[in-house]
């Protein structure tokens, strides 16, 4: 199936996922990683390997102990508890350059996905109101919508961090709606988890769709 056959209609919004699904996510991230582990070296005398067991455990604690919240993607809780780890004591300057250095160089490296732009193009020119529905902290998803000048297509922003829980909670779907002034029947949904993205909306009536690497899948 390709975007052009998705029906918009008796369709009056679109309800879309933000990571991985308008841009690739993984070289992004892969960039922000190799940068920050640059500078460890470089400014704080940290080894690759070190610094790859430690993101490693900073970030599984980080998951771990804000289970279900927008926080437990922060990079800069990542990199506080990295810093704890190796120097054994909380490290300001480290944890606010590696936040800083790890997303400049992940917004540097954003880029659209080009076939969904086009359909956002063809839901625009019909006159569909969109809201991006994320999890991760509010910050830096503005941060993102402003990089891939997000406004030209989308109404509002759910993030998990303003809804207080995380998809597949149904409250992010629903706070959506609520910003959209829309039910469930007149808004579609897209986003790269079958979980999140595909099940749960439609468990409470939104039609959804899975996009894998660019594309529709199955």
């Amino acid at each position: 199936m390709e975007f052009s056959e998705i029906d918009l209609n008796k369709k009056k919004g679109l309800l879309s996922d933000l990571d991985d699904t308008l841009y690739a996510y993984e070289p992004c991230h892969k960039a922000g990683y190799i940068a920050c582990s640059m500078l460890a070296k470089e400014k704080f005398g940290i080894g690759e390997a070190d610094f790859e067991q430690c993101w490693k455990q900073s970030r599984n604690r980080v998951h771990n102990d804000l289970r279900g919240q927008g926080a437990s993607h922060s990079r800069l809780l990542y990199a506080q508890k990295l810093g704890e780890l190796f120097f054994g004591f909380t490290h300001p300057e480290f944890a606010l350059e590696m936040e800083e250095t790890y997303w400049n160089t992940f917004l540097d490296t954003m880029q659209w996905n080009p076939e969904l732009r086009n359909f956002l193009d063809r839901a625009k020119k019909l006159g569909i109101k969109m809201c991006i529905v994320t999890d991760l902290t509010a910050q830096i998803q503005l941060k993102k919508w402003n990089k891939l000048e997000l406004g030209e297509y989308f109404n509002f922003m759910v993030s998990s961090e303003e809804a207080g829980i995380e998809k597949p909670g149904r409250y992010m779907y629903e706070l959506a709606m609520e910003k959209l002034g829309l039910n469930a029947s007149e808004v579609i949904m897209l986003g790269d988890s079958r979980e999140k993205d595909v099940n749960a909306p439609m468990e409470i009536g939104i039609k959804s769709y899975l996009v894998r690497e660019g594309r529709l899948s199955q």
